[in-house]
C-alpha cells in the first residue's frame, strides 16, 4: 500500500527522462488537437494524484455509480500518477481535470504558479461551504491572491510513529510519546542493531512533513540536532511504506508514520500502535482542486460533490485505506457507523495540540530542505552512525556526564557550512530560501549541492569523533 509515489532513482536522470518525455507528450497533444480541435470526451475525467491504487479503485467504482457521475455523464476515470516535482509539466501537457493527494505543499506550488480554478462558480462554492475553514487549528481551505478558495482538504493527517511493543518488550525499550524522547541515547543502546525506521527525505513527502514539524517546532538547529540523534539509532528507507513496513514487521521498535498508516498497521497488528507525539505534531489538510481552464468544469465539479459528501466521504473508511475524512458527517453514514475506532481516533486528533506550522516557509524552501536531509544523514549514514554509537557507549559506560554528552551530540546535527560563491555559508532558512529556486530546477546544482554539503558531514562526522576519543583517552 502507498499514497506516495516515491523513487530513488538518480535525480539529474530524473529531470532528463522527464524533460524528454515531456517533449514528446506535448509534441503528440498538438497532434490530437490539430487533428480534432472541438471534440472533448466529456465521459472521462483525467485525475493527477498522488494516491495509491487501492483509493483510485474504491473511489471509482464508488463514484460511476454516483448520482453524481450519472448526472454529468461521466463514464470513466484515467488516473495520472507523477513525482511532486513534475506536477507542472504533466498539468502543462494538457488534459488534467482535477488534482487530488500529496499534501498543502504541492498544491500550494500550484497556487503560486497559478495552475488552480478559482473554486467560485454558485455550484461548487455551495460544495465548498460544506468544509470547516480550520481543524485543529490547521486552515482545510487555501485562497489565491484575489482571495478566491482554490483547494479545500478533502481528508485530514495527522503525523507521528508507530511502534511494535513486542520489539521494545524484548529489549527492555520504553514506549516514546515524542520526537524528543526518540533523541535520547536509549534508542542508540543497542547499536549496530537499529531501533528507528526513518523515510529519507526526497522519497517521502509525509516523512518530510514530520522533518519540517520537528524543524519548526524546536527551532532550526535544535530541530537538525534532534533529527541527527534519531538517524543515529535509525535505519534509514526508501520510501515511507518501506519504512512503515520495517516497524510493522518488527524489523524496528518505532517507524516514522503519516496516520493513515499508523492506523492500518495498528488494526492489523495488536502488538502495533499508532502514537501522536504530545504537543509536537500538525494536522493536514490533504487537497482536492481543479485544473484551471478545464474544459470539464461540470465534471469536475461532479467529482468534487461526490467526494466532498458524506457518503464519499465514508470510502475513506474502506478496508486498505482507513484515512481520517475531514467531514465528521461521514462516521454517521452505514459505514462510518461501522469504524468507531476511527472515530475515537478522530477525535483524539481533533483534541491533540500541535505547533504553529508554517506552510509558506514550506513551499519557500522544501526542495532545499529534501536534499539537505539526503546529503548529510542518508548518504554519509554510517558515518553518522559511527559517530553516534561511540557518544552513546561512552554516556552509557559513564565516560560522559550529561553535559557532555549533549556537547558533543549536539555537534552532529549542526547545520553544516561549506564554501559557497567565495564566502562560508552555514545552512541556514536565509540560505535554503536563496537558493531553493536553482535547487529545484537545475540538476547540475542540485547534484553539486549535495556533494558539497555530504563532504562537509564527513568532515564534521570525523572531526567529533576524533574530538571524543581525544576526549577520552587524555
Amino acid at each position: 500500500m502507498a499514497s506516495e509515489f516515491e523513487s530513488g532513482r538518480d535525480m539529474t536522470k530524473i529531470f532528463a527522462a522527464v524533460a524528454v518525455i515531456a517533449v514528446i507528450g506535448i509534441a503528440g497533444i498538438a497532434i490530437v488537437m490539430f487533428s480534432t480541435p472541438n471534440q472533448v470526451d466529456y465521459s472521462t475525467l483525467t485525475i493527477l494524484t498522488r494516491h495509491d491504487t487501492a483509493i483510485h479503485q474504491a473511489y471509482e467504482t464508488a463514484f460511476l455509480a454516483s448520482e453524481q457521475a450519472q448526472e454529468a455523464g461521466i463514464e470513466d476515470i484515467v488516473w495520472k500518477t507523477q513525482q511532486a516535482q513534475f506536477w507542472d509539466t504533466v498539468i502543462d501537457a494538457g488534459g488534467i481535470d482535477v488534482l487530488w493527494g500529496g499534501g498543502p505543499t504541492i498544491f500550494d506550488q500550484q497556487v503560486r504558479n497559478d495552475n488552480l480554478e478559482p473554486l467560485t462558480s454558485e455550484n461548487v462554492s455551495t460544495i465548498v461551504e460544506r468544509i470547516p475553514d480550520e481543524i485543529a487549528g490547521a486552515s482545510m481551505k487555501r485562497t489565491n491572491d484575489n482571495g478566491d478558495v482554490v483547494w479545500v482538504a478533502a481528508a485530514i493527517s495527522s503525523f507521528g510513529f508507530t511502534v511494535n511493543h513486542n520489539f521494545l518488550d524484548t529489549y527492555g525499550l520504553p514506549t516514546p510519546n515524542n520526537w524528543t524522547h526518540l533523541a535520547q541515547p536509549i534508542w542508540g543502546s543497542i547499536l549496530p542493531t537499529a531501533t528507528i525506521a526513518m523515510g529519507n527525505a526526497p522519497k517521502t513527502t509525509s516523512n518530510t512533513r514530520i522533518y519540517e514539524i520537528i524543524t519548526q517546532g524546536m527551532g532550526w538547529d535544535a530541530g537538525w540536532q534532534t533529527m541527527a540523534r534519531m538517524v543515529g539509532s535509525s535505519n534509514l528507507y526508501q520510501g515511507s511504506v518501506e519504512t512503515q513496513a520495517a516497524a510493522e514487521s518488527g524489523e524496528v521498535g518505532v517507524s516514522m508514520s503519516i496516520d493513515f498508516y499508523g492506523y492500518s498497521t495498528q488494526k492489523q497488528n495488536p502488538y502495533c500502535e499508532y502514537i501522536l507525539p504530545e504537543n509536537e505534531t500538525i494536522v493536514n489538510g490533504d487537497p482536492i482542486a481543479i485544473v484551471k481552464d478545464t474544459p470539464k468544469m461540470a465534471q469536475a465539479e461532479a467529482f468534487l460533490d461526490y467526494v466532498l459528501s458524506p457518503e464519499g466521504q465514508a470510502i475513506w473508511f474502506s478496508e486498505g485505506i482507513n484515512r481520517m475524512p475531514v467531514l465528521e458527517e461521514a462516521f454517521l453514514t452505514e459505514t462510518g457507523q461501522e469504524n468507531t475506532d476511527l472515530y475515537s481516533l478522530f477525535n483524539q486528533t481533533l483534541e491533540n495540540q500541535g505547533i504553529d506550522f508554517n506552510d509558506s516557509l514550506s513551499l519557500e524552501i522544501n526542495s532545499a530542505f529534501t536534499a539537505y536531509f539526503e546529503a548529510v544523514f542518508n548518504d554519509p549514514h554510517d558515518d553518522l552512525v559511527d559517530v553516534w554509537q561511540a557518544i552513546v557507549e561512552a554516556y552509557d559506560n559513564s565516560q560522559l556526564n550529561e553535559s557532555m554528552f549533549e556537547y558533543f551530540s549536539n555537534k552532529i546535527g549542526d547545520p553544516v557550512t561549506i564554501e559557497y560563491e567565495g564566502e562560508n555559508r552555514k545552512v541556514t532558512i536565509e540560505f535554503c530560501k536563496e537558493i531553493n529556486d536553482d535547487m529545484a530546477s537545475s540538476p547540475s546544482f542540485y547534484s553539486s549541492m549535495q556533494n558539497l554539503w555530504t563532504n562537509a558531514a564527513v568532515s564534521q562526522y570525523d572531526a567529533i569523533l576524533t574530538e571524543l576519543n581525544n576526549f577520552l583517552t587524555s
